[in-house]
């Protein structure tokens, strides 16, 4: 009798086991299959935010979260004060004169890469606004060719290197001018050394672009003319925010070729 009592206990467990992996046959290809939807849903995603947006990689985040903050430190502690004294003690004319004036040299650059796009109407256009501006805009400090309505054409070393294909790479905030790309902080180098030799204010013996009180007085202009503070959000993700913006302002910039500020 108890021979057939443990017989029949071994076989209500061979049965319990038997049914126990049929069960588990039969819900895998279920999960394998929601986990591959989900898995191929999130890459399509990612995909349609990297060919928009561009991609966001930022394998130097530690350096650049330092760097922020150091700008953030100068900005606060040298560049406002500065500003805030220049925009104190010159004229707004004079100022919006010197604007002006830094805004046409940006012609060099624009022509020089329009030619190495190969875009002629465009390296045209900038160079006939620029011939204009600085000929009768005395040396660019008034902007004639706007009153005539020519357009403002852009192009940068960075958009000729992404325009021949050439990624972005990491992010990288750069000291003192911030939000950048690796590829584009070279570009930034290649069109210091353009404007150096193309300089026609140079050549005409009056004053070099890139002297150093030109650079100054170029640089406080810039930050005068941006309107934007460190840690001004009171947002703990700023750096990411300024992060996705900027990708998403030099992907317009790709698309478009227009300076937007």
């Amino acid at each position: 009798m108890k021979n057939k009592i443990k017989i029949f206990i071994l076989f209500l467990i061979l049965i319990f086991t038997s049914c126990t992996n049929t069960k588990e046959i039969k819900r895998e290809p279920h999960l394998v299959n929601s986990t591959n939807i989900e898995k191929n849903y999130s890459e399509e995603n990612e995909s349609n935010l990297d060919k928009y947006f561009g991609s966001n990689e930022d394998p130097w985040e530690g350096f650049n979260r330092r760097m922020y903050y150091f700008n953030h430190q100068v900005d606060k502690y040298a560049l406002l004060p500065i500003v805030r004294t220049y925009k104190f003690i010159t004229p707004v004319f004079i100022q919006n004169r010197v604007t002006n004036f830094f805004r046409n040299i940006k012609g060099i650059n624009t022509t020089a890469n329009s030619l190495a796009q190969l875009k002629g109407r465009k390296a045209m256009r900038a160079v006939a606004r620029f011939a204009i501006n600085t000929v009768f805009g005395l040396g660019g400090m008034f902007d004639v060719a706007s009153k005539m309505g020519m357009p403002k054409p852009y192009e940068d070393f960075g958009l000729t290197l992404a325009h021949y294909g050439v990624p972005r790479g990491p992010y990288l905030i750069l000291p003192l001018l911030g939000p950048s790309y690796l590829r584009d902080a070279f570009g930034l180098g290649v069109e210091t050394m353009t404007t150096r030799a193309a300089d026609p204010y140079r050549h005409m013996e009056l004053f070099k672009i890139n002297s150093i009180p030109v650079t100054v007085l170029s640089g406080i202009d810039r930050r005068k003319n941006v309107k934007f503070q460190y840690y001004g959000t009171s947002s703990p993700f700023e750096y990411e925010y300024i992060r996705f913006l900027w990708s998403r302002y030099r992907k317009l910039q790709e698309e478009t070729g227009v300076q937007f500020f």
